[in-house]
Parts: structure tokens; C-alpha cells; sequence
């Protein structure tokens, strides 16, 4: 018997429940980058771990899963800053609670260490950064977000230094990390990748290639904003999908912040954009002097 084939995109990390006025929605980065690879055709997988209370949901049609049961499925609730001079910075603070247990490393089909690409994206260190050694002919993509993460009191979710990433960032092809998890000091620490992007919402994001020797700014596609959660995550994918195509960082990172664009505009997965789309949206940016 012939071994399974393995998928062309790979996620790696928790799929969520996120909390959405007391009602339960798919969330989590390896759900946003799988389900957007799934809409651009190719073959897409999660290797996750949940609980007995996920619930399965059609949005994940089609995304082969790879995952382990335990008692509880890894919930977040986000809420607005109060103080007003936040209110308008598109900031939030998080919660965690319940925590699905930590994804094991043979949860993973031998397989699935063969995949084109592989976006490692934890959302609270759910997994160990040693695995990213197994993928020896992937196209590596790290969203750390997970490893920037503590839980504080009364599950608020808080910001850490990422202790392992001198050990990752040189061993993997693009790094991408949102300017509200990293302390702004370890930005030129993160820029020593290959590839590293940093997102600022609606002020765009920022490119850095050779090391951190190169930087380019690349705008957002402006959008009235419903929700902005797995943006950044549908950036990350994007990009990796079309740097895989093109080799060009540039186009790839324009690529991707307008296939953010469309998650904003509507509540979680719903948003995630198919390639067309994509296509269609892009001359606006060249039009307006980009």
C-alpha cells in the first residue's frame, strides 16, 4: 500500500472557539490559513488538538484534520479597551477559558512532514518549537504568536518574550508578527529571518528581507473594519502561498495584506477570501499610487 499523500499546505496549532456575543465560533490561525488555502484550490490540513465540546462546523469542509481529543476545546473571548484613548486604535485585550491540551508530535501523520508549505502558528504554546526539525523540504512559515503569550489573572491573555527564537528563526523562511505581541525592542532581533513582517493593521505592515538589511513598507487596503481577527493570519498564509509561487517577497507581501482586507470585513472565517477575489482588489492599491 502506498502511503497517503501529503497535503500542499499544512497548519499547525489549536483550532479555537472564539466567543462572539455569547455565541461560539470557529477561530484559531491554523482554522484562517488552512481554510484560506482550501479556497485557493490546493490540498490544505490542520494538525491540531481540541475537546469534546468542539463543534464541528462546515467551515472546514473539505481541510483534511489531524487532531486529538481531550476534555476541553481552547476558547478566547476578546473585549475593547475601555480607556478611551484606546478605544479607537483597534486594540483589544483577550481571554482565555479553557485550554485543549498540548498537540503531541505523533498526533502529526508521517506524511504530513512532507508538505509544500507548513505554517507553524500557535495561539498559547501549544506546541514545542524542536518539531519544526522535522520538515526537512518544506517551505516554513512561523506565526509565534503562541509563544508570545503568558495567561494572567483571570485568563487575560499577556505578552512575553518568545524564549526560544534564536533557536527558529534561522532554520525557517518567514517569520510574521503582529506589532501587539512583540515588545517593539525584539523587532530588529526578529528581522535577522529570511523573511520577516511585521502587521500594524490598518497602518499596514512592515518588510523585512537579507536579514534585516532591506525594508519596504507595504500598505493596507483600507476597509470599514467589522472584525480583524485572523488577518494577520490570512496574511501569513497568503504570503506563503504566493512566495512559494513568485520567489518575489514584495508582490507576495501586497498580495497578502489585500487578502487581509477581506477578513476584516466580516465576523471570523466568513471573510477569508478566494484567489479571484484577491486578484480583483489588488489594481486598487496600484491606482492609488503604490
Amino acid at each position: 500500500m502506498f502511503p497517503a499523500k501529503p497535503p500542499y499546505f499544512l497548519s499547525l496549532g489549536f483550532i479555537t472557539h472564539d466567543l462572539c456575543e455569547n455565541k461560539k465560533i470557529i477561530g484559531g490561525a491554523s482554522a484562517y490559513s488552512a481554510i484560506l488555502a482550501r479556497n485557493f484550490g490546493v490540498a490544505s490540513a490542520i494538525a491540531t488538538s481540541i475537546g469534546e465540546d468542539f463543534e464541528e462546523c462546515e467551515s472546514l469542509k473539505g481541510i483534511r484534520l489531524a487532531y486529538q481529543i481531550g476534555e476541553r476545546t481552547t476558547t478566547f473571548v476578546n473585549k475593547p479597551f475601555k480607556e478611551k484613548r484606546e478605544a479607537t486604535s483597534g486594540k483589544r485585550i483577550q481571554y482565555v477559558t479553557s485550554v485543549a491540551d498540548r498537540i503531541k508530535e505523533e498526533t502529526i501523520p508521517e506524511e504530513w512532514f512532507n508538505a509544500e508549505i507548513v505554517y507553524i502558528c500557535p495561539v498559547l504554546n501549544e506546541l514545542e518549537e524542536e518539531l519544526i526539525k522535522r520538515f526537512k523540504s518544506s517551505m516554513i512559515g512561523v506565526a509565534p504568536q503562541g509563544w508570545l503569550r503568558s495567561v494572567g489573572e483571570g485568563g487575560r491573555i499577556e505578552k512575553k518574550k518568545w524564549e526560544k527564537a534564536n533557536d527558529v528563526l534561522s532554520k525557517v523562511d518567514f517569520v510574521i508578527v503582529s506589532e501587539e505581541d512583540v515588545f517593539e525592542e525584539d523587532v530588529t532581533k526578529y528581522a535577522v529571518s529570511n523573511i520577516f513582517v511585521l502587521t500594524k493593521g490598518r497602518k499596514g505592515a512592515e518588510l523585512y528581507l537579507d536579514g534585516g538589511k532591506r525594508h519596504e513598507h507595504i500598505p493596507a487596503f483600507e476597509r470599514e473594519e467589522v472584525d480583524a481577527t485572523g488577518a494577520g493570519d490570512v496574511f501569513g498564509a497568503a504570503f506563503l502561498l504566493r512566495y512559494y509561487e513568485t520567489k518575489d517577497a514584495v508582490e507576495s507581501a501586497i498580495f497578502a495584506s489585500c487578502a487581509a482586507s477581506f477578513v476584516v470585513e466580516k465576523v471570523g472565517v466568513e471573510g477569508v477570501p478566494f484567489r479571484e477575489v484577491i486578484n480583483e482588489r489588488i489594481p486598487t492599491l496600484s491606482n492609488a499610487g503604490f
